[in-house]
């Protein structure tokens, strides 16, 4: 994160799908490639309309297969910038996302996405836009301020982490089993699962990923074009973080005080986010 993420406020969203949809990620991966660009594309849509003017925002994704007790359940792990650049490099800054408004914005995007695909038939499609519960869901719960590193690198390394963790692993070889220990799930309705050691490693070998696929994906600033040219962009280059600018500037670094870091150039409004929401849902309809 210190290569990466510009001093600005960012957030995390994570995406998860229906049950309906995930048995395609397991049989097609490159899914995740498109979906993750289509995930990007949804988001910049929302801070354009809410800033009434294109702009730039930027964003790492990735992909994840694994729920608890490795069990296989795609999702997407996002750190977004939170808002965007326009053609003036002024900052807008876009605080305001509802969580009913994106995960129904997602989910319409995903049944067109997948209804394009001959992935869907027009009736499954119909019916999964009006189901009550819709397996579709958007986590806008963290936040991570311009000046925190500490919570950058902790969420960095949370959204990269493998799919299961040695520390919560218990191998009785004398009988053949492994003990996991997760958080509580109310899905399973425990803290721990004992597999026989042969179901296990065939729960563990499904998120292996292919060869040469890219699980981790950077879009719009973040993206290894734009980031080349920071140089030439002042308003990047005062907000590059601190490992950047050692790498790429001879002279001494040029840093925001506090007050100005945490300070955007402008802010969207509540309600003009709640406007935003009605013409893109509107649009999608």
């Amino acid at each position: 994160n210190q290569q990466l993420l510009l001093l600005l406020p960012h957030r995390q969203m994570v995406f998860t799908f229906p049950k309906v949809l995930r048995v395609f990620f397991r049989h097609d991966r490159r899914l995740y490639g498109e979906i993750s660009k289509l995930v990007y594309r949804m988001i910049q849509g929302f801070y354009n309309e809410a800033a009434w003017r294109r702009t730039q925002s930027a964003a790492v994704i990735a992909y994840a297969s694994a729920g608890d007790f490795a069990r296989f359940n795609p999702h997407l792990h996002a750190i977004f910038l939170e808002g965007g650049f326009d053609r003036d490099g002024q900052f807008v800054h876009v605080p305001s996302l509802d969580p009913s408004k994106l995960s129904q914005y997602f989910r319409s995007s995903m049944v067109a996405f997948f209804l394009k695909h001959s992935l869907l038939n027009d009736r499954l499609a119909r019916n999964m836009l009006g189901w009550t519960h819709s397996g579709f869901s958007v986590d806008l719960s963290v936040k991570i301020a311009a000046t925190s590193s500490k919570a950058r690198e902790a969420l960095a390394q949370y959204i990269t982490r493998p799919p299961l963790s040695l520390k919560k692993m218990l191998v009785e070889e004398h009988a053949g089993s492994v003990l996991y220990r997760s958080e509580y799930n109310p899905y399973f309705r425990t803290d721990s699962r004992l597999f026989p050691a042969t179901e296990f490693l065939v729960e563990v070998l499904q998120h292996l990923p292919d060869a040469g696929s890219r699980l981790i994906r950077r879009y719009g600033l973040y993206s290894s074009r734009s980031r080349g040219t920071w140089h030439r962009t002042p308003h990047l280059l005062r907000l590059a973080p601190e490992g950047w600018q050692k790498d790429h500037q001879p002279q001494p670094a040029v840093r925001l005080g506090p007050a100005l870091q945490d300070t955007p150039d402008q802010s969207v409004s509540v309600k003009e986010s709640r406007s935003a929401w009605a013409r893109l849902l509107a649009k999608v309809y």
